[in-house]
Parts: structure tokens; sequence; C-alpha cells
């Protein structure tokens, strides 16, 4: 730390020489003959349409050194001998704070693996062509908001180490930021308002800190394959973004918050996500008002069933939304998948028991959820209604019962057909008619009644389910 800052003095008492030959800082002159060897070198390459790679020229990062009003006044400056091909550095060093607000940058600009030791500020720039930043660092806080490119930018490889404002920032065609570093656990990323016309590619990137991508608005696809993400405390806000292609999450990491409230995909991909390991049951997924056209977690046969155990899994650690699963149920039943349909819509059903419903309307909800899946699984009818006649079965033993009339004594008695007769409605079989439990056995004689409402009760929900009524 003592010789950064002893090697930060001394260059920067080197450049003050250097600029009490030059005129102020925006109205820097770019005679070669006033200019340290560093910038007369870059100078000189940007005039012949060459990168100037200060790395090659000077071994010593010392003399490496650049003024930021140097940068400023070679991208800005009217009448500058910029070939065009454009300003290509490399590996150039600048100390002190880097001011390109409200900037109009005519040609190609690439800053590449340059170091920027204060802060930097773009915003409310214009790059009128391609803007580079490949693998660039950055150790004080840097500004790009509302920063326009009318081509592509590419921060590949790039490090952050504080704070970046990157809100209302507009870009024509792809953007570019895959490996980079946001290094600040506290700095918040602010992405909110990103605007392109082409795909973001921000693959194998890591987040420190808080990051907001909220009301983003992708023109193609947004891939974050193998990002890492992690701040445990932090959260990582997608919400209301839009996306017209793929946005894909495969492989991502995530440790803290996560919010894709109100976000519309074209199509998401949540495969191979690890997902926070919490054990409180505050809320640190958000999904309600996500809207896509296809999603899938996994392979063509595991996929809904990932998706299913996320839902379940925050089911105590999201807050409650119904959309959420019917929004799926909805999906797969288009798609012509009705058992992940009612597995979801049975989920939501069971989600809205625990968190919304009270007395007898839980008591309901619960009961046809039993009985017949809410009319999702009309076939349980028979389980129960099997059961039923059992019970049936046992309590209606031939020594419990008498004839009701003297002529039917020579009849014969059977203890399952009696059962289906009291339990069915409407149908009659004319075992009930002819049979009945003995004055003496109380508890046959209360069954036989139970066992009779049930059958009027059961059965016409259950022919409500099998016909789908009870469906919606």
């Amino acid at each position: 730390m003592l010789s950064s800052r002893l090697f930060q003095s001394v260059a920067l008492a080197t450049l003050f020489a250097f600029d009490l030959t030059g005129a102020t800082r925006t109205g820097l002159f770019l005679d070669a003959a006033t200019l340290p060897p560093a910038e007369k070198f870059v100078l000189a390459q940007v005039a012949a349409g060459k990168s100037a790679d200060l790395s090659r020229q000077f071994k010593d990062e010392t003399d490496r050194v650049l003024r930021a009003a140097f940068l400023e006044a070679l991208l800005t400056q009217a009448g500058t001998n910029v070939h065009r091909n454009g300003v290509s550095i490399e590996h150039a060093v600048l100390l002190d704070g880097v001011d390109l607000r409200n900037a109009e940058v005519g040609h190609e600009t690439s800053l590449i693996e340059c170091r920027f030791a204060g802060e930097a500020n773009f915003s409310k720039s214009v790059f009128e062509k391609d803007f580079s930043l490949a693998g660039s660092t950055f150790e004080s806080a840097v500004d790009f908001s509302a920063l326009k490119i009318n081509r592509g930018a590419n921060f590949d490889r790039a490090r952050f180490g504080a704070e970046v404002k990157a809100a209302r920032v507009e870009i024509t065609g792809v953007f570019s930021a895959r490996e980079a570093h946001f290094d600040s656990p506290t700095g918040l990323v602010n992405f909110t308002g990103l605007k392109t016309g082409g795909d973001v590619r921000m693959t194998r990137v890591t987040f420190a800190g808080p990051a907001t991508f909220q009301s983003a608005h992708i023109g193609e696809s947004w891939a974050l394959d193998g990002s890492i993400f992690t701040n445990a405390t932090a959260l990582i806000n997608f919400e209301e973004t839009k996306v017209e292609g793929t946005i894909s999450f495969v492989e991502c990491r995530f440790a803290g918050y996560v919010s894709f409230r109100d976000a519309r995909f074209g199509s998401v991909d949540l495969s191979k996500i690890i997902w926070p390991v919490r054990i409180d049951e505050r809320p640190w997924l958000w999904l309600n008002g996500m809207t896509y056209g296809r999603i899938k977690a996994g392979s063509d046969t595991e996929s809904w069933q990932n998706i299913y155990s996320l839902v379940q899994r925050t089911a105590h650690g999201s807050a409650y939304s119904a959309d959420v699963f019917t929004r799926l149920e909805g999906y797969y039943r288009d798609l012509g998948y009705a058992r992940p349909a009612n597995v979801f819509f049975r989920a939501q059903k069971k989600r809205e028991r625990e968190e919304v419903l009270k007395g007898l309307a839980w008591g309901w909800s619960f009961f046809l959820d039993q009985f017949v899946g809410y009319g999702r699984s009309p076939e349980r009818a028979i389980f129960w209604s099997v059961i039923i006649i059992a019970i049936g079965c046992v309590m209606f033993q031939p020594q419990r019962m008498e004839p009701q009339k003297s002529e039917y004594t020579g009849r014969k008695y059977n203890a399952f057909w009696y059962s289906v007769d009291v339990y069915l409605p409407v149908i009659k079989l004319h075992d009930a008619e002819i049979w009945k439990p003995m004055e003496a056995h109380v508890l046959t004689n209360i069954w036989r009644r139970i066992h009779t409402i049930l059958g009027w009760a059961l059965i016409p929900i259950a022919l409500a389910a099998w016909t789908g009524m009870l469906s919606h």
C-alpha cells in the first residue's frame, strides 16, 4: 500500500510539471512538443491508426501514466489527429479522475486493460461507434449514467472496485461483460433501465454486492450463465425487466435475495442454478408477476419437477402469490402436460390453505383436495367410496340385520350389495328396501344414516369432478 501511494505521488508530481506548460484541463493543447513521453507515444500511434500498447513501449508502470485531461482532450477535442481506426490504448494508468460527462466521441474507442485509480465519469456521454473497456480496472466509483453507445459495448474481464452507476444506459448493439468482476460488497451495481438493441452477454460475472437491473429492456437475449452472486444479504433485482429473447441463468449461484417480480421474458432457463441455502423463513425469492413464453430448469424430462421443487422450497421463503402457480399450471396445460399442470394447481391450493384460508373455507378446501384433488383427480372419489362401502360391509354384517317385512324372511342377504345400495343416491338395488339393522344394534343404525348422508353428499361432488365442473 505504501509503495502504491509513493508511486502515485511521484507520478502526479511528474505530471504536474507538464501541466504547467499546457493549458487548463478542459482546454489542453495536444502539442507533441510539450507532452510527456507516454502521451507522445499514444498520440503518434493514434495518428497512425495503430493501438497504443504502453506496456510494450514502457516496461515500468510509472512511465505509462496518462493524465485524465489528455485522455479527455484526445477523445473530444475538435481537430485532433485521430485515424479512422479510432482510439485504442492499452495498459495505461490514469491516477486522477476522468471526467467525460456530456462528451461526444465520434470514433471507435478502446481502453484495454487500463487502470483507473480515481473516479471515472462517463455520464450522459455519447459514443457514436464501439466502446471497449475490456480488461480495465476501476479502483474507485464509476458513473455510466445515461451513457449512449450507438454500436456495441465491451466490458469483458473489466473489474470494478466500488459503486457502479449505470442507470439508463442505452446501447444500440451488443453489450458484452463476460467474466467482469464487481468486487465491492456494499457498492450498488445499478443498471436500472438498461436498454440494448442486441444481446447482453454476462457469462461468468461475479457480483460481491447488491445489483439491480430493474426495468431493463433487452432487445434480444441475455446470457448470465455461470455468474456468481456471493453476498448473502444483498438483493439481486430483475424486477420489471423485459427480455425479448431468452434470459439464461444456467449454472448461476445466488447467495442472497433474488426478485423477478413483474419481469417479462420471451424464454427463461433456470437449469442447474444453485439457490441460497437459508434457514430462516423470511422471503428470499420473488416470482410473482413474472411472465414467460417458455420456461425450463433442466432436461425435458426433469424440468417441471425441478421448477416444482423450487416453488415448493420457497413456499416459506417467498411472498405468496397465486399467479406463480396458476401461470405454471396454464403453461403446462397449454403444452398438453396435464399431470404437471394438476400438480401446480394443487400446490397453489395447498399454499392458499397455509397462508390465506381459515375456518370453514380451509376445511372445504382440504376436503376437495383429499376427495377429488379439486376435480383434477376425480379417480380419488372411487378410492374413498370403496373405503366407505368397505366400512359398510363390516357394519352391516348378517347377524346385525333383519328383514323389514316378514315375507322377506327367506331372502338371501349380501352385506356388500346392501352397503352399495345405501350409499348410492337415486340408483336403487332394492336391498335397502328389504333389509334393515336390528334395533338392538344402535351403532349400526347410526352408521346407516351416516352412510346414506355420505352418499348423497359425496356422489354429486364426484360426478361434478368427473364432468370437469370442479376443475376451475
